[in-house]
Order: structure tokens, then C-alpha cells, then sequence
């Protein structure tokens, strides 16, 4: 079976930077696999390539065992409605309500209609813990339900490949756990395959998946889950002693 989710040599330079150095990693069907680093190592850049928001400068990427970048437009455009994408700062749209925020997918990529619409929707959103928040917008939500309800948009095709991009980031820690153990029990209930960029060490813990660390431009993988822990501790430590 093939991986699915495989990056082959993958470079990427920025202004003549290089922030990926030939970066090379696979998650198995139904799998989950982290990237830690500090900010601005290229983490983002590496999820976008990896969702075909952006194309490598070099190397291959690859869903269940199709090169990505072989595919035409309409092949591509085809295969992206298999996949989900979570943006770090939610991105919901800000003039929609939560509801419309999350069938926008449904709407647009499945032209279904609103007898369809409603049901898919609302058991998503039970899914994921959002009762009673159809009619509100998006600054009208707690964080930790801006993530459920940007993840929520993002599952709702039922997608087999979901990215995230740091879902954890600028919330408390109990809302961190929280939203960890949401991605855990997708994970488990739905096999969706994810890749993620995760810097909380307690999620990473939690999750108790491969975590891999991108320094310059390198991907330094563990993919035993406990080495994976100490090895991000270890980064920040370092870190927090040179500041």
C-alpha cells in the first residue's frame, strides 16, 4: 500500500534562502506525523507544499502514490477535494455565520442542496463539540471554538488527507489538550491521515505520534513518539538558553 503522504527531496528557497534542504519524509494511511521548529524555519512553507498550496522548487510530493505535480489542473483541482486544510489563525470568514462557515465546502465544491446541507453539517459540528453556535460569527467564539469550527469547515467533505497548521498555537493550555484530544478521537474515528506543523510539546505528548524538527532548511525525524518529545524539549531548551 501506498504511502499517503510522501515528500521526495523537497527544496525551497525564499529571497535566496534556502528553507527546505532537501526534505524527505511519509505518513502511512491513517496516520499522524508532526513538524516542530522554531518560528520562521520554513514550517508553513512545508505544510503548504505538502497540501499543493505551493510548489516545491525541487523534489516531489506525493498522495497515495501520485506525483502531485504530474497532475493537470483539473486532476489537481480533483484530488485537493480530498484533502482538508486548517490555516493557523482559523481563517473563517468573518461575515459568515458559523454554519455557513462550515457547509461553504458543501456548497461550493458539492452543489448540494440545503436538505443535504443541513444534516451534514450540524453532525460535523456535533462531532466536534459546537452546540448551539450555528447563528453566531466567527468573533463571537471562544478560541478553542474558532479551531473546532475551522477544523469542522475543513472535515466536512470528509477529506482522507487533513493539514494543520499549528491548530494549538496562542491558546491555554486546557484549551490545547482540548483541541488535541479532538484531532486525536478524528484521527481514530474517521482514519483521516494528518500532517501537521505542532510546537506544544503536552499535544505532542498527547498525540503520541512521529514528530520530526525542521532546523536550517533539515528535517531531523523521530519517529519513535517519546524520542520524538524529548527531541522537541530539547530544541526549545536550547532555545530558551540562547535568548
Amino acid at each position: 500500500m501506498a504511502d499517503a503522504i510522501r515528500l521526495d527531496n523537497v527544496r525551497f528557497s525564499f529571497s535566496g534562502v534556502p528553507l527546505l534542504r532537501g526534505v524527505s519524509f511519509a505518513v502511512e494511511p491513517g496516520g499522524m506525523f508532526a513538524v516542530a521548529g522554531q518560528s520562521g524555519c520554513g514550517k508553513t512553507t512545508l505544510l503548504e507544499i505538502c497540501s499543493s498550496l505551493r510548489a516545491p522548487q525541487g523534489g516531489a510530493v506525493f498522495w497515495d502514490g501520485i506525483n502531485v505535480g504530474s497532475l493537470t489542473h483539473s486532476g489537481l483541482m480533483r484530488a485537493r477535494q480530498q484533502i482538508g486544510y486548517v490555516f493557523q489563525k482559523h481563517a473563517l470568514i468573518h461575515n459568515f455565520t458559523v454554519f455557513d462557515n462550515i457547509a461553504l465546502p458543501l456548497r461550493y465544491h458539492r452543489h448540494m442542496a440545503e436538505r443535504e446541507v443541513r444534516p451534514a453539517v450540524h453532525e460535523c459540528m456535533e462531532e466536534l463539540g459546537l452546540f448551539n453556535v450555528d447563528k453566531r460569527f466567527p468573533n463571537e467564539l471562544s478560541a478553542a471554538q474558532s479551531r473546532c469550527a475551522a477544523i469542522a469547515r475543513a472535515v466536512v467533505m470528509g477529506p482522507s488527507l487533513l493539514f494543520l497548521d499549528e491548530p494549538t498555537a496562542g491558546v491555554d493550555p486546557i484549551t490545547a489538550a482540548s483541541l488535541g484530544s479532538v484531532l486525536r478521537d478524528l484521527n481514530a474515528n474517521r482514519q483521516i491521515t494528518m500532517a501537521m506543523i505542532c510546537n506544544n510539546v503536552d499535544v505532542l505528548r498527547m498525540l503520541s505520534c512521529p514528530v520530526a524538527v525542521l532546523d536550517n532548511g533539515n528535517l531531523f525525524d523521530y519517529r519513535d513518539p517519546a524520542a520524538a518529545v524529548r527531541g522537541v524539549e530539547s530544541m526549545f531548551t536550547v532555545l530558551r538558553k540562547s535568548l
